[in-house]
Formats: structure tokens, sequence, C-alpha cells
């Protein structure tokens, strides 16, 4: 980032550039792009993820849906229409959280991703992001 640009609030406190900025639990960085928030949202969630799997021994799908849903999907779509991926190399980063925990439950160990959430009556993390934000756009809020 270049010094050249120096910005003061009110108060003459002077406000420097800066790489990324977290703000509301969401990073953007200088260049406008949501990779590293993706990174560290999918840190997080596979963290989580296999905090469940060394917690619980249960592997039932019921009990791991739930977990799942509650606790891992909830870090992976906070704030999601603000930063939804648009570069695939992303996208497959925030699926395959999904697509590793779900090859964990009872009886889908093996099987094919589309087939585990079909079997689990699941969507896809990239279509629930899509149906979302396509709900958001048709029936915007009136104020």
């Amino acid at each position: 980032m270049s010094d050249c640009m120096s910005y003061s609030v009110s108060n003459g406190n002077e406000l420097h550039p800066v790489q990324n900025l977290r703000d509301l639990g969401v990073t953007v960085s200088s260049d406008l792009s949501w990779s590293l928030h993706i990174a560290n949202a999918v840190s997080k969630a596979r963290s989580k993820a296999f905090w469940i799997l060394s917690v619980f021994k249960t592997r039932e799908r019921s009990v791991m849906i739930t977990l799942y849903k509650s606790l891992v999907r909830s870090l992976l779509e906070y704030c999601c229409p603000l930063w939804n991926p648009s570069k695939i190399t992303d996208i497959q980063l925030v699926e395959s959280v999904q697509r590793t925990f779900t090859n964990r439950i009872a009886g889908l160990q093996g099987t094919d991703y589309w087939d585990r959430l079909k079997a689990l009556k699941m969507m896809s993390l990239q279509r629930r992001r899509e149906r979302f934000l396509s709900s958001c756009l048709q029936n915007p809020d009136v104020e």
C-alpha cells in the first residue's frame, strides 16, 4: 500500500491503509477479495468438525447432522450473502468441509458426495447460498 494516501477523521486521528480488515467477523482484503475470510471460516469449521468427531463416539445420522448443522455449517454460512464465493477453488474449499464430515456418518462412508447429500436430504452449501440469495432478491425487505 502506498503511504501517499492518508485520511483524517473529525478528531484529527489519521487512518492508514491496511491489507486486510476484519469487521463484524468478516475479513475483507484491500483488493476486495474474500479468499482470506473463506480460508479462515473453513479452518474454524474444520476444527469444529474434528472436535465433534473426536468428542462424540456415535456416528448416528440424526446426532451427527444435528451437530453439523448447529456447530459447523453455521460457521460456514455466517454472512455468506456478503462473501459468496465466485472462484471455483473457494467454492470447493467451503464444500470440502461438508464433504468430509458427511463421509464420517454411519452407513455413508465411501459413498459419492451427491448420494450422501440425497440420503441425508441436504443440499450442497453452494446450492444453499444460491437459494438464499435468490430469495433475498425476489423478496427484498420493504422499509
